[in-house]
């Protein structure tokens, strides 16, 4: 009898643990339109632009769930203020919205 308590209670310490180590997310997708004055993590190819945002953001603390680029960059831009065609998906938790409103990131919709 004493074993079965002993287990019961174990595996409701476990159940608990397990349960208030999960945190409820709620995610938002944020989108930056790339201009004529690159970014700080922009680089030539993809994979390295991925990893280099990822990088800044995880470094102030962002947590990016996903991010995704899409479009092609346009060469012709000259000025600062044109967009290039090249956007930045991240999805990240609502609760880091305004720190990805710093970096010029608006809500994609």
């Amino acid at each position: 009898m004493k074993k079965i308590v002993i287990a019961t209670l174990l595996l409701a310490g476990i159940g608990y643990g397990i349960q208030s180590c999960s945190k409820t997310v709620e995610p938002v997708w944020m989108v930056y339109s790339e201009e004529g004055c690159l970014p700080p993590w922009a680089a030539k190819a993809d994979y390295k632009t991925r990893n280099n945002l990822e990088a800044v953001l995880r470094a102030d603390g962002i947590i990016p769930l996903r991010i995704k680029i899409k479009g092609d960059r346009d060469n012709s831009c000259e000025t600062c203020d044109c967009f290039t065609g090249k956007t930045y998906h991240v999805q990240v938790d609502e609760s880091q919205m305004s720190w990805m409103f710093y970096y010029g990131f608006g809500v994609e919709g």
